[in-house]
């Protein structure tokens, strides 16, 4: 034992100008893995947070400034007359009612109203099929207020027989378009999103379209009802 204990001492006495700065190095090494590593990651990552979250308050500042400006009854307007003009679904019985409501005011009688097949293109639409009996020389207008009714409706084909002097039967392919609104608009943290000056001359174009009230008045004339027009063109395309 006397002979471990002096080895040991001499082992010490020998070496110990590396031994203390060696228990001191480990120390430090553990002291620097154990702590010091995961204290300065952990302030990294609180400051990244920190980071984070003053952007998002600046960003929502910013919406909360840009809503704040916004006229709410004049949004309200554009909004309520895109979906009645452009609506959300399809809404059969609003475009039969339109029709039937646009022949009646020009002296037309319905023969057929047909529903067709509904389009997989991105601007949504589905085809009706209408046949009607009335004044001939009314032709041209009744093209015409059906296309400038308050519901996006395209005359897509037309085809024309006399019945006799006065009256013609008119048959005619009518494309009625919709289309479903986003279900998500982004999330709060998000930039807000704004119009482009192509969708905002669209916006205006749809709040324009006149009221399916505002019929062309008829009035007699002489009319080529051969050269009636084909139908507008896609706004959304």
């Amino acid at each position: 034992m006397e002979i471990k204990k002096e080895n040991l001492i001499k082992f010490y006495l020998s070496h110990r100008l590396y031994i203390f700065p060696g228990i001191v190095a480990l120390s430090s090494l553990i002291l620097i893995i154990f702590v010091i590593l995961p204290q300065t990651f952990k302030l990294i990552g609180n400051q990244k947070i920190e980071g984070d979250l003053f952007n998002k308050s600046k960003l929502l500042e910013a919406k909360a400034q840009v809503l704040e400006n916004f006229d709410q009854n004049d949004l309200s307007k554009k909004v309520n007359s895109v979906l009645n003009i452009y609506p959300q679904d399809k809404d059969f019985g609003s475009s039969i009612s339109l029709l039937q409501n646009i022949s009646n005011q020009l002296g037309f009688s319905i023969v057929t109203l047909n529903l067709g097949n509904v389009s997989a293109k991105n601007a949504q639409s589905y085809a009706l099929k209408m046949e009607v009996i009335g004044p001939k020389f009314l032709v041209p207008v009744l093209l015409n207020n059906i296309e400038n009714a308050n519901r996006i409706l395209r005359v897509s084909s037309v085809e024309v027989s006399n019945k006799d002097t006065e009256s013609a039967d008119v048959s005619m392919g009518i494309e009625a378009l919709y289309s479903s609104v986003p279900s998500t608009v982004g999330s709060v943290d998000s930039p807000l999103p704004v119009l482009s000056q192509k969708e905002e001359d669209l916006v205006a174009k749809l709040v324009s379209v006149a009221p399916a009230t505002d019929f062309v008045s008829a009035q007699p004339s002489s009319v080529n009802t051969s050269a009636v027009p084909l139908g507008k063109s896609n706004p959304f395309e």
